[in-house]
């Protein structure tokens, strides 16, 4: 036999074989795609080290202090004796990339006056000087319980003025306070051309300045299709003619709303011209400050008087139960006690106080950053001097400040949504593996679970704004004249303060009323909800706020809550609840004791991914829960007290971290000055979720190390 066939005979013979290439290129095929994703991982990661580090570095502790703000870009021509407050200042320098080359810093005291009094309850105040008021003493809310028309209301003029009125209205003025106008009155005839014009029933398209002609210079009855956005001015909405009518109109009017050559006009059926005369009257006042009637301040208004009345629903009745301590600037001061003369203050002292400035020359043409609030801040301490006046400006929507905002909005979403998800989550996993019967319906169960882990969360907004936002139940006493169904509890004894009810458009009916005329006599008023005298469980919703987006948030992360914390209680070995049984326990001590505190690591585990998932969430708290822009935290601008300040605090809507970084990144105009804002944002957020890893791991360990079995 030869060497050919004795070698083919042996089966432990050398072979030459391809299985071995074959191993090597897979290996080498499964190492190209774990590098591969190491390497993807590293660019993304990297990047957003690289671009947001700096901007940390920058800004330091105030990019997590400070809530979002307008970035504005100033051109400042090269200048001397600028002047600024000093925190500002500092402000200006860490928001500037690019150092500034400035001299000449010296740093000064400033002295401003303000006083404090006690302001006493009844006191008549005009609510432009009440909002004053509140405005500088941050937290204080004064509620008020009536309107009343003063007999004398202040008004000032910062200059002298000549004034040029209808005789007619001079008339009024001379009735009302005939000691007013002291200086001549000159009297002059002037041709007037109105338009006596018929529209006919239909609809047609109107600019915003036809809009604007006829809803205040005209009595045409009209509806519109939809309001005009402030970002498009010149859209045209359909405007809706609910039937033929004639009117007489100024030719401003006329040419604004009913010149058909340009487009955004309404046709006319007819129109005459209709000529008049009108006697004027020309007299001066001098600067200062005024008391006089409130039909003589409405003809004044028109005219340039300054004031802050409100002089169709009158000034208001301050409600206190006891004298309250406010604290103003010297000339809001002066003003609010000059301009309504009927308020009650005492305990009135003068004061100053000292602020930290610093005044510099900037050596060349500069191009400055600014946060608004900084740039506000430099324009009033120049506002005499006159040095700080850019060329142009720019600005950019939340890119300034910083993003406290939003990490106090994602915190507050995810600890609502860990505390739904968690309590819920883990007595249905409970109830899955230790009570529910093997069968066909808990496979229904969890294949049900399986399906929702799998909907896209677009998928959840939209349920959380279906059910939460729009249709969940409300106990109220002031329920939504819209509300899907409305069902009365109890009779309820007080009403809605004035302030209240003014603020939430509530109107107060006749409690003989039954509820579906309450509800339709509110829509016909115009008012949003109605009071009677009832407590209503009212399915109207809980509206765009913290409760609708943390329980949103809840459903969607139950399956994987769900479906963790079942594993790690499969994982508890079987003898452990038949000793407990044998001991005398019952079914629910074996798994209180025996069964959860060893599943305690597992469950930690669930959790943590749970809040990983939902704190980077967009679409669901977008449909009900964030506001791209809050000037207040959560907690700010709550006036109730008690339990009905928790509830408001859960019915604020917030800033949420994922979806700052989607307004910056994706619904305002990019540019090289919003790209520190989003990539320090998204850092934040990464070193927020490596810590949150980081401390879920430690304690996974340090349990595991305590619960060993």
């Amino acid at each position: 036999m030869s060497d050919t066939n004795h070698s083919n005979s042996n089966p432990f013979a050398y072979r030459k074989s391809s299985l071995n290439s074959k191993e090597k290129s897979m290996k080498g095929l499964l190492a190209f795609a774990t590098y591969f994703i190491v390497a993807c991982a590293l660019c993304i990661f990297g990047k957003i080290i690289i671009n947001g580090y700096p901007v940390l570095l920058n800004k330091g502790l105030s990019f997590i202090t400070e809530k979002p703000q307008t970035l504005t870009v100033l051109e400042i021509e090269k200048n001397d004796d600028i002047q600024a407050p000093l925190e500002n200042y500092e402000n200006m320098l860490s928001s500037n990339v690019e150092p500034l080359e400035i001299s000449n810093l010296k740093e000064f005291k400033k002295s401003f006056g303000y006083v404090t009094f006690d302001l006493e309850s009844g006191s008549l105040i005009g609510d432009g000087y009440l909002m004053d008021i509140e405005k500088e003493n941050n937290g204080l809310y004064l509620m008020f319980k009536e309107r009343r028309q003063p007999e004398k209301l202040g008004f000032s003029i910062p200059q002298d003025k000549k004034f040029t009125i209808p005789k007619a209205e001079l008339e009024i003025i001379q009735k009302n306070d005939p000691d007013l106008i002291t200086s001549e009155v000159t009297n002059k005839e002037i041709n007037i051309i109105s338009k006596e014009v018929t529209i006919a029933k239909g609809e047609y398209p109107l600019k915003k300045v036809g809009f604007d002609a006829l809803e205040k210079k005209t009595t045409l009855i009209f509806q519109m299709r939809q309001s005009y956005p402030d970002d498009e001015p010149d859209k045209v909405i359909q405007c809706v003619i609910p039937e033929t009518q004639t009117i007489t109109v100024p030719s401003s009017v006329y040419y604004a709303a009913f010149d058909e050559e340009e487009n955004g006009t309404i046709p006319l059926v007819s129109e005459k011209s209709i000529f008049s005369s009108k006697t004027l009257s020309e007299f001066s006042l001098p600067k200062g400050a005024y008391k006089l009637s409130p039909a003589s301040l409405r003809i004044f208004t028109a005219n340039g008087g300054q004031h802050l009345h409100n002089l169709d629903r009158g000034s208001v009745v301050v409600k206190l139960d006891e004298a309250k301590t406010v604290t103003l600037a010297k000339e809001s001061y002066d003003r609010l006690i000059a301009d309504n003369p009927e308020i009650k203050v005492s305990n009135v002292q003068d004061k100053t106080q000292e602020v930290d400035y610093v005044s510099f020359t900037l050596d060349r043409d500069s191009e400055i950053q600014l946060n608004i609030s900084d740039y506000q801040a430099f324009k009033e301490a120049n506002s005499i001097n006159n040095k700080f006046k850019p060329n142009a400006e720019h600005t950019h929507s939340y890119s300034g400040g910083g993003i406290l905002g939003p990490i106090v909005g994602t915190a507050c979403l995810v600890i609502i949504c860990m505390v739904v998800a968690l309590f819920t989550g883990i007595a249905a996993a409970t109830y899955l593996n230790e009570y529910a019967r093997k069968g066909g319906f808990t496979k229904v169960v969890r294949l049900a679970m399986l399906n929702l882990a799998g909907v896209p969360s677009i998928v959840f907004g939209l349920f959380g704004l279906g059910l939460f936002v729009m249709l969940a139940p409300v106990m109220t006493s002031s329920p939504s004249a819209d509300s899907e169904l409305l069902i009365p509890i109890a009779p309820l004894g007080s009403a809605p303060e004035l302030r209240i009810a003014e603020a939430e458009a509530i109107l107060t009916v006749d409690p003989e009323l039954s509820t579906t005329l309450s509800a339709e006599t509110a829509r016909s008023a115009g008012a949003k909800k109605f009071y009677n005298g009832w407590l209503y469980l009212s399915f109207q919703g809980w509206g765009t706020c913290m409760l609708a987006g943390g329980f949103t948030l809840a459903i969607m992360v139950l399956p994987v809550i769900i479906t963790s914390c079942e594993e790690s209680l499969k994982a508890v070995p079987m003898g452990f609840r038949e000793a407990a049984m044998a001991l005398g326990a019952t079914k629910w001590q074996s798994i209180r004791t025996a069964v959860l505190p060893y599943a305690f690591p597992g469950i930690l585990t669930a959790t943590v991914l749970g809040i990983t998932r939902v704190a980077g969430e967009t679409a669901p708290i977008m449909f009900t829960a964030a506001a791209a822009e809050k000037s207040d935290l959560p907690w700010q601008g709550i006036h109730s007290s008690g339990f009905g300040a928790f509830v408001d605090f859960l019915q604020q809507s917030v800033q949420a971290l994922p979806y700052h970084i989607y307004t910056v990144a994706g619904r305002i105009p990019q540019s090289e000055y919003t790209e520190p804002m989003q990539y320090g944002s998204v850092l934040v957020f990464m070193i927020i979720v490596l810590l949150l890893s980081a401390v879920s791991i430690y304690l996974r360990i340090k349990i595991r190390n305590k619960i060993k079995w």
